[in-house]
């Protein structure tokens, strides 16, 4: 998947979080990502996409 660094970065963290059980901290980053999306226009688009997908 192409995107923007920012929002890779945010679901490489969400892992990381996740894998450690950190779930706090993986909600942190889901919130995190979405801010940042609102803002981004790469991150606006993929998140479009996903949502079409389900």
């Amino acid at each position: 998947m192409s995107g923007c660094v920012e929002c890779v970065r945010w679901r490489e963290r969400e892992e990381r979080a996740r894998r450690r059980g950190d779930h706090s901290g993986a909600v942190d980053c889901r919130v995190l990502l979405r801010r940042h999306r609102a803002v981004c226009s790469v991150g606006r688009a993929v998140a479009e996409r996903r949502r079409g997908e389900r």
